[in-house]
């Protein structure tokens, strides 16, 4: 009796857990076929909801996109006319995923209650039909393969247009791709009318497809017109890109031809001197179209050139640097704007200047005063950046962006793939011609260019292989999805491509890039130059300013230091007396083999200083009421909700 017992109360357990199962009772799909080729679909999906998938409501997938017999991507209508619930009007809403729309049926903060629930979703669908040669035909899809709950009963109905009549039916059931035909088909006595039914379960993710053959004729093939509403339609997005990217690159290059192309380059030979009045600064601004690292390199330049010429001195490169004046008199001298602000600075500070976090709000208003200085005599001299040709290319280009969002039916899967294909393309754009700026500097650039198209040529082969293999599945269109791509690493590429030297900056930097050779070729080749001065302290200090300026400090040095060492052993006296410069106090000049690296690390020195010696920036003091507190204040921040 007590084996009875337990076995009774298993047998009721699993009926109850039967019985609580999540399922689809009934699934109905009642088909209106018009005689236009569009369809009006009624779907009754009778659920069991327990609260556990089935909490808020449900969601139906239904595919818009699909390729027809030509192999093209076309896209299918879908228009949401009603939703209900038990027999009242239920909340819905249409999202675009992937291929497919998705209607979500319940409102966000309404729970069911557990139980049986009937939803009812009638909807417009068009390029459903199938045309043939001898017929047309009706291939409908009914539930879906893709369904998460089992389906007890599945049921569809087509309605063909008034005159038509069923030439052929076929009832497909099972997982995608199955053939099996467990269901039976009824025609209606004036055979417009087929009712397909399931003769068993569909277990989860199966479905019912059912197939109803009419003669031709009866629904009109699409005219001319519609065929291009419906091009349009699959196409807008892409036809938008394109036309945007288009004109951007056209506009871009007219203006480029116009205003951004530089003026032919001049024969560039080594030089040891450089026009009158083109100081270290100014060196480092032409070379550079503008002050790079907050002009601090610039302004290291300008102070060893000072101290060159017996204005400054400078004392304990180290830890800390004091720029202190000599007693060298300025009357009279017409200084460069950067060497004229920074010396009235000094002179200001009562001729000494510790550059240190104690002085830091005074080394950045020197700082200032120079870039102001340096801007306001040269600005658009010698390079202009002409961003305002850009800026139609851009509006161009955020419109164009906008209207394709708008119109381009974009999965939120393929936005997802767009972003980071957008980054990724603005990245090499960058790299692409960061190498193309250092090219200019012989076989090292020449060889950087070799290695970007080889990297170029295998992330293309590759790319292409996992495109023909997944990335077409996740893309739904990746023609629109490249235009925008290339459209913004076009507004990149010409951001840097539309700035241009003037003739007169042109011709600077073809005397800037021969002194700048000449500061980095081995000794042997300098001493080969016709007319080329002889090194010598004197030499090497007046050409060190320079030097600093371009970034070639270094073996500028080393060149030096070489020479120095050769003249000691070799007795010449003026080398012999040399324990570094005059103008600095503070290192170990006295060693031959360190002058070079201890003056080649001068400006490195000096300019990390500077920037060492900058204010930090203030946060918020205590949040108490008498220390200064306020919204927004102190560490962290960010923001949050509920839903």
């Amino acid at each position: 009796m007590l084996r009875g017992a337990l076995a009774l109360l298993l047998l009721i357990a699993s009926a109850t857990v039967t019985l609580a199962a999540e399922t689809i009772l009934l699934y109905r799909s009642d088909v209106e076929v018009q005689a236009n080729g569009d369809f009006l679909v009624t779907e009754t999906i009778r659920v069991n909801a327990e609260g556990r998938n089935i909490r808020r409501g449900i969601f139906r997938d239904f595919p818009v996109q699909f390729e027809d017999p030509e192999g093209r991507t076309v896209r299918a209508g879908f228009e949401l006319l009603s939703a209900t619930r038990d027999g009242q009007p239920e909340t819905s809403r249409v999202e675009r995923i992937s291929s497919a729309v998705r209607v979500y049926l319940g409102k966000e903060d309404v729970f069911l209650s557990p139980g049986i629930h009937t939803y009812e979703l009638r909807y417009r669908t068009d390029r459903q039909v199938r045309f043939f040669a001898d017929h047309d035909e009706v291939y409908w899809n009914a539930t879906g393969t893709e369904w998460m709950f089992p389906i007890e009963k599945a049921i569809a109905v087509i309605d063909l247009p008034d005159g038509a009549t069923a030439q052929g039916t076929a009832a497909y059931t099972g997982g995608y791709g199955s053939r099996a035909q467990n269901a039976t088909a009824t025609t209606s006595a004036n055979g417009n009318v087929v009712t397909f039914e399931t003769t068993r379960p569909l277990g989860a993710r199966e479905g019912l497809s059912v197939v109803v053959g009419l003669e031709k004729g009866v629904i009109a093939e699409p005219t001319d017109e519609q065929k291009l509403g419906w091009y349009l339609r699959d196409n807008l997005g892409t036809i938008i890109a394109v036309t945007g990217l288009t004109l951007v690159f056209l506009y871009y290059l007219w203006a480029w031809l116009r205003v951004g192309r530089d003026p032919p380059a001049g024969i560039v030979v080594p030089r040891w001197d450089l026009p009158e009045g083109v100081s270290p600064a100014l060196t480092h601004y032409i070379w550079n179209k503008g002050l790079k690292k907050a002009g601090f390199p610039a302004i290291s330049a300008a102070a060893l050139n000072l101290a060159v010429k017996g204005y400054l001195e400078l004392d304990d490169i180290g830890e800390t640097i004091t720029i202190r004046r000599t007693e060298k008199p300025t009357g009279g001298v017409r200084f460069p704007v950067g060497e004229k602000a920074l010396i009235a600075t000094i002179d200001g500070l009562g001729g000494r200047l510790t550059i240190d976090k104690s002085n830091g709000t005074k080394v950045k208003s020197l700082a200032s005063k120079f870039r102001s200085a340096m801007e306001s005599e040269h600005r658009a001299m010698f390079y202009r950046a002409n961003i305002g040709w850009i800026v139609p290319g851009v509006i161009v280009s955020i419109a164009t962006i906008i209207l394709t969002l708008a119109f381009g039916n974009l999965s939120q899967d393929t936005l997802g793939f767009a972003i980071p294909i957008g980054f990724f393309g603005i990245v090499m754009t960058v790299m692409a011609v960061s190498i193309g700026k250092r090219a200019r500097s012989g076989f090292g650039g020449k060889l950087q260019i070799v290695f970007m198209a080889f990297f170029f040529g295998i992330f293309i082969v590759n790319s292409g292989i996992f495109a023909g293999g997944q990335l077409a599945d996740l893309i739904d269109k990746p023609a629109l999805v490249g235009a925008l791509a290339t459209l913004v690493m076009l507004n990149v590429l010409f951001f840097f491509l539309m700035g241009a030297p003037t003739k007169l900056g042109r011709q600077r930097t073809d005397e800037i890039e021969g002194l700048k050779r000449y500061l980095t070729v081995a000794e042997k080749d300098r001493m080969n130059m016709e007319g080329a001065p002889q090194m010598s302290p004197q030499h090497y200090e007046t050409l060190l300013p320079y030097a600093v300026a371009l970034g070639v400090e270094k073996p500028w040095s080393k060149a030096f230091q070489a020479w120095l060492a050769t003249a000691v052993a070799a007795g010449v006296a003026t080398a012999a007396a040399y324990h570094g410069p005059g103008w600095y106090h503070g290192g170990p000049f006295f060693d031959t083999d360190r002058i070079g690296d201890t003056m080649g690390n001068l400006a490195g020195s000096l300019s990390d200083s500077f920037t060492a010696s900058l204010p930090t920036p203030k946060s918020s003091s205590s949040g108490f009421s008498g220390g200064g507190g306020f919204s927004g204040g102190g560490g962290g921040g960010g923001g949050g909700g509920g839903w």
